[in-house]
């Protein structure tokens, strides 16, 4: 299995997207007070689809963190990637996570 696959998840056109994400259980509460943070939806041709609203559950823990596009229709239907950018405010040291690899498909049930 490629890490592609591993990372492979789906999502429906025009359906919101929301993803919440937990932070490894090695990281202390807190450990990312201080940072940013970014997510973006690209194509293999790196073209920006969207930016996410990022946002976490608890701004004190820093252990789940939301994503968020609510209008999700004018995604391709085909495979793109994201990641999450953490960036340090007192220096601006960027950490990201893995590439997320989804494949968006279009949503049978549509307005008539």
């Amino acid at each position: 299995m490629t890490n592609e696959e591993e990372c492979l998840d789906r999502h429906k056109r025009g359906d919101g997207f929301v993803r919440t994400l937990v932070m490894p259980d090695d990281l202390p509460d807190g450990h990312f007070v201080g940072y940013t943070v970014d997510s973006q939806l690209r194509n293999g041709r790196d073209a920006l689809i969207a930016t996410f609203v990022a946002a976490w559950v608890d701004p004190l823990t820093t252990r789940q963190l939301t994503l968020t596009c609510i209008d999700t229709t004018s995604w391709p239907t085909e495979r793109l990637r994201y990641d999450v950018q953490f960036t340090r405010t007192s220096d601006a040291f960027p950490i990201s996570t893995e590439t997320v690899f989804i494949q968006i498909d279009r949503d049978e049930t549509r307005p008539v």
